[in-house]
């Protein structure tokens, strides 16, 4: 079986009014659409482009302004996903809540009812800016698909959840402001395509507004396989220019993918511990212990 997936850059435009927010979304997903994509990945809260109408907000305001666009954006979400054939995921926006706003993301598959992940780690920003309320449980939209929002994709465990779960492609959407940030999403991608042997896409925001709370964003999105035969030895299937707006599509082999799982050069799918790995104390063992 053979999923064709995108992984959308994103990057901030100053717009004028809320239907250049929708318009901007619309074309990226128009692009995805043209290139035969199956699937669509999109950043962590793009929604951020709808402070360009505010410019005099101050940065703890913003979570609060933007969390009235939810139930617009979800239903865009909804309307475009049936009209277009599209799987979307629709990166992460802010909602409210009775335990407070959420970070979250909603995932459009059509003729289906939207289905939510929410983020469950937040950054130190999202907690003493925004008050934040964390969410509590990762989500696996069917067919494969699995999703943790930029932070949570740092912790391997939340990544082996979802792939003992059934997730062979891991969907992150994210948004780092600095190198940093990006590298360490990055990393965490691929790694956890090599912990689990799945692919992993990597959508990235960037650009910025120049100040708090987007002064700058920085990075790439990617379509990552695991560093085994027979895919790329650099294990990046498809990248896009760093800090430019881009759609990136490519074709995703589950049969290589089982078949790597099986017979690659290391099964380290097959070969992870199925509990908890456990530190003891030092004990000599003479079978161990060097002679002499």
């Amino acid at each position: 079986m053979i999923r064709r997936v995108a992984a959308v850059a994103w990057k901030l435009r100053r717009i004028r009014g809320d239907s250049g927010y929708f318009g901007h979304f619309h074309d990226l997903v128009s692009e995805a659409h043209d290139e035969g994509a199956e699937v669509v990945v999109f950043p962590e809260l793009h929604v951020m482009e709808l402070l360009s109408l505010e410019p005099l907000l101050k940065p703890h305001q913003a979570a609060i302004y933007l969390a009235q666009y939810a139930d617009a954006i979800e239903g865009w979400l909804q309307r475009i996903s049936d009209s277009s054939g599209l799987t979307i995921i629709g990166g992460s926006h802010f909602r409210e809540t009775p335990d407070g706003i959420l970070n979250i993301g909603a995932i459009a598959t059509p003729g289906e009812p939207l289905k939510f992940a929410p983020k469950n780690r937040l950054t130190r920003f999202e907690k003493e800016v925004w008050d934040l309320a964390n969410g509590s449980s990762l989500y696996a939209p069917g067919n494969g698909l699995g999703v943790t929002i930029c932070y949570d994709s740092e912790f391997p465990e939340a990544g082996r959840a979802l792939a003992e779960a059934g997730t062979t492609i891991h969907c992150v959407p994210a948004w780092t402001e600095t190198r940093r940030g990006f590298q360490r999403v990055r990393w965490s991608c691929l790694a956890r395509a090599v912990e689990n042997q799945n692919f992993v896409v990597h959508a990235s925001l960037v650009g910025g507004f120049g100040v708090e709370p987007v002064p700058e964003s920085y990075g790439s999105s990617a379509i990552i396989a695991p560093s085994v035969e027979p895919f790329p030895s650099e294990a990046i299937l498809r990248e896009t220019e760093l800090q430019e707006e881009g759609v990136i599509v490519s074709d995703l082999n589950l049969a290589r993918l089982a078949e790597a799982r099986e017979k690659g050069e290391v099964s380290n799918w097959e070969d992870r511990h199925p509990k908890v790995w456990e530190v003891r104390p030092y004990e000599p063992n003479s079978a161990l212990e060097p002679e002499g």
